[in-house]
């Protein structure tokens, strides 16, 4: 008969060897998950530089290309640029530089450096040759960007004579669409304007208040409107008005107040 006792020896020692090996890699397993660390929380990502707008200036809505005048009336080319700091426009005729209001209000605008704008600039021609060419050019610092028409008289092909031209409503040629201006800074809204005749200028805030003239608020001889130490509450469309015997032309411009960071 086969003793059992001594294979039933054997097996037993056999099964302690396994269980023993299987507790020392299951103590591995759980050493290695002690080392873990739950919920880490992982190093700072430091924040992205804020971006700030670069200098530059464009014309966002250029004059025609071409366009036709007709003696005895007026022709009004528009010009819109965008621009940082905010910028300016001025017109040639023929490459030389030309002006449609008098000396004594061509001001120049007050601008902070750091203030973006979007500015929209009007020529009225009252009298032209055919060929003539008008030139808007804008400028943002030491940058230009410019936009020509060439006009083409209505009927002739050589030069004209400017007819008596009839009385009309005034035309407001100078104006910020949008104006960001840092707190505490002060800022010039242009309201430029031709007229053939005498004309009134009237501002109101943002609330819909006319402006009569404060420590913080002053109407230029110009028409345009100064604004002393900007704040949150000049938030707003603020409104020019100009108008004479025979209508009136009114122009919006929304000013945004910045904080310097």
């Amino acid at each position: 008969m086969i003793n059992l006792i001594p294979l039933l020896a054997a097996a037993a020692l056999v099964s302690l060897q396994c269980l023993s090996a299987y507790a020392r890699i299951d103590d591995a397993k759980l050493e290695l998950d002690n080392r873990l660390l739950p919920n880490e929380i992982p190093a700072a990502i430091p924040s992205p530089k804020r971006r700030t707008v670069g200098k530059y200036v464009k014309i966002s809505g250029p004059p025609p290309e071409t366009a036709r005048f007709v003696p005895g009336t007026t022709l009004v080319l528009e010009c819109e640029i965008m621009g940082n700091p905010a910028p300016f426009a001025g017109w040639l005729k023929n490459g030389v530089p030309v002006s449609d209001f008098e000396e004594d209000t061509n001001e120049i605008f007050s601008i902070n450096p750091l203030s973006p704008a979007r500015l929209t600039s009007k020529f009225v021609i009252r009298t032209a040759s055919n060929g003539d060419v008008f030139t808007c050019v804008a400028s943002s610092g030491l940058r230009e960007n410019s936009a020509s028409t060439t006009v083409y008289v209505e009927g002739s092909g050589s030069d004209s004579i400017l007819n008596e031209i009839m009385p009309s409503k005034p035309i407001i040629t100078a104006f910020y669409n949008d104006l960001f201006q840092l707190v505490g800074t002060s800022a010039t809204l242009p309201c430029r304007a031709f007229s053939p005749t005498k004309t009134q200028v009237l501002w109101m805030d943002n609330n819909e208040n006319v402006v009569y003239g404060s420590n913080r608020l002053r109407v230029l001889p110009s028409g345009d409107l100064h604004i002393s130490g900007i704040s949150w509450d000049d938030m707003g469309s603020w409104t020019c008005s100009v108008k004479n015997a025979y209508g009136r032309d009114v122009m919006e411009t929304f000013l945004y107040p910045l904080v310097a960071r």
